[in-house]
């Protein structure tokens, strides 16, 4: 969504939801701040009745909620502008069909009138007769001209019309597919590209998905902060799309849990390999605060890997790649678990 406010009207709006994210258990993230942003500003009423709630009861939203809420109240109304654009660009596409009928109709009326002039003008045989002849053609000749001209220009307001709805439904697609802190796809922008995938490809047998957690991620934003947090977010996000190629597909799920589908992948020994090779790119990296002083430890991966086969459908593939996941962290963490085939 394309907000409105200017930045006087934002300040203050700011100033108004920073109070109420402060009260809440979840991190201080764009994800949090577009919810309590779109309360004070009065512009989301539905969400405005849950948040009111919740503030009544005192009762703190959770990381887990606040990507609960976003996703009910803010995706899902960006994917129905998404499909109300998609109406109106419908609606458009027919009407100017109906312009070009009726300019077809237009034409073939003329030439219909073209012959019965040539058979009238073999038959005239006077001056008079001809002269009728020559006024009515002149006037359907003008009246063709005027309905041309008008039809062009239908039809040239059309294209323009098309045009404006064509960016805006880009940018409600990009807004409703996109993770907003790292430019990933989000959970119903990955949804989207395996639903495609499988149009194409009927089946996920031999994709691969890798589901990574970050290690201890609570503590190092209770230690460091939220900025720092989401810091760390961008630099994974980046690790992950530098790591992959092709039509591999990285995503952010929410918090600080990401996925990959492999389609295929040409990486020596397999996802697996892929999977090691992202989780030491991250181990390997330095992570420094807002002063410039590194922090202490290392921000570290968990991986969970599973392969399709060809009766797999997206939830069970997650279903097993999440369960190596959690094996990778009770095992200790900042590893590679590969789920059984």
């Amino acid at each position: 969504m394309r907000y409105a406010e200017n930045k006087e009207r934002s300040s203050e709006l700011l100033r108004l939801a920073l109070p109420l994210m402060a009260r809440q258990t979840a991190a201080l993230h764009p994800v949090s701040y577009t919810l309590w942003y779109e309360h004070v500003a009065g512009i989301n009423p539905s969400l405005s009745a849950v948040l009111n709630t919740r503030l009544e009861a005192d009762s703190p939203l959770s990381e887990d909620e606040v990507h609960d809420l976003y996703d009910r109240f803010i995706v899902a109304r960006d994917m129905q502008v998404l499909e109300r654009l998609q109406q109106q660009l419908r609606t458009l596409i027919e009407d100017v069909a109906q312009t070009a009928a009726t300019s077809g109709d237009d034409t073939g009326r003329f030439a219909r009138s073209l012959e019965d002039t040539q058979t009238r003008l073999r038959a005239a045989s006077t001056l008079d007769q001809v002269s009728s002849v020559a006024h009515e053609l002149l006037t359907e000749t003008k009246r063709v001209q005027t309905a041309a001209h008008s039809t062009s220009e239908r039809l040239e307001a059309k294209a323009r019309e098309v045009g404006h709805l064509t960016q805006k439904l880009q940018q409600a697609q990009t807004e409703a597919l996109l993770d907003p802190l790292t430019g990933l796809d989000n959970r119903r922008g990955f949804t989207r590209y395996v639903e495609d995938f499988l149009t194409n490809e009927r089946t996920l047998g031999g994709v691969a998905l890798l589901l990574a957690d970050i290690d201890e991620f609570k503590a190092l934003n209770d230690t460091y902060g939220h900025v720092l947090g989401d810091n760390v977010i961008r630099a994974i996000a980046r690790t992950l799309q530098t790591n992959i190629k092709g039509r591999d597909r990285a995503a952010r799920f929410g918090g600080d849990e990401f996925a990959i589908l492999l389609p295929q992948t040409t990486t020596t020994g397999g996802p697996a390999a892929l999977a090691e090779q992202i989780r030491a790119a991250v181990a390997a990296g330095r992570i420094r605060t807002g002063a410039g002083k590194p922090i202490t430890g290392r921000v570290t991966l968990s991986v969970g890997v599973a392969v399709a086969s060809s009766s797999d459908t997206l939830e069970t593939l997650m279903t097993r790649a999440d369960g190596a996941l959690y094996q990778a962290k009770r095992e200790g963490r900042n590893r590679v678990c590969v789920a059984p085939t």
